[in-house]
């Protein structure tokens, strides 16, 4: 094959690539199943004195029993993604470690990330993720509430 055929073989496929991803459909999951270790999670300094010269870095750490309705799904191939609604904090970063079933990642507020793809096997996906939170001490003047929700991209 030359080089204008393997490159018109790679631009065709990256274009049916795309063309398949424009026409999956996106869907909410149900995870009214999903339970937080604790509502609250408090935040704590990684250094005992912060200051000018200092880590200004807070961290919290909470565990999560996520129960994830598949149901309508059963027996296809999905991408799903997690979602963090936008935050007042833009520094703060969710990182997550997982048993398996999902997939590990980060994300800042806005942010969607995939954490599974493949066929949807069973009803519901549970799995247990350890949430680690961490933000500019300085930059936060209140609780604020995080809102993480799932959707399932199916392609057709």
């Amino acid at each position: 094959m030359t080089k204008n055929a393997c490159r018109a073989f790679a631009a065709a496929a990256l274009l049916a690539l795309l063309a398949a991803q424009a026409n999956a459909a996106t869907y909410r999951v149900d995870d009214t199943g999903t339970v937080v270790g604790q509502p609250v999670t408090p935040m704590r300094w990684r250094q005992p004195v912060p200051g000018r010269v200092a880590d200004n870095t807070v961290d919290g750490q909470v565990s999560v029993a996520l129960r994830l309705n598949l149901s309508q799904w059963v027996m296809r191939q999905a991408r799903i993604y997690m979602l963090l609604a936008p935050t007042e904090n833009e520094r703060l970063v969710a990182t997550w470690r997982t048993q398996g079933r999902l997939l590990p990642g980060t994300m800042r507020g806005g942010d969607r990330v995939l954490v599974y793809e493949g066929v949807v096997r069973e009803p519901f996906l549970q799995e247990t993720i350890l949430l680690n939170l961490t933000a500019d001490g300085r930059a936060l003047e209140r609780a604020q509430s995080l809102q993480f929700n799932f959707e399932i991209e199916m392609t057709p």
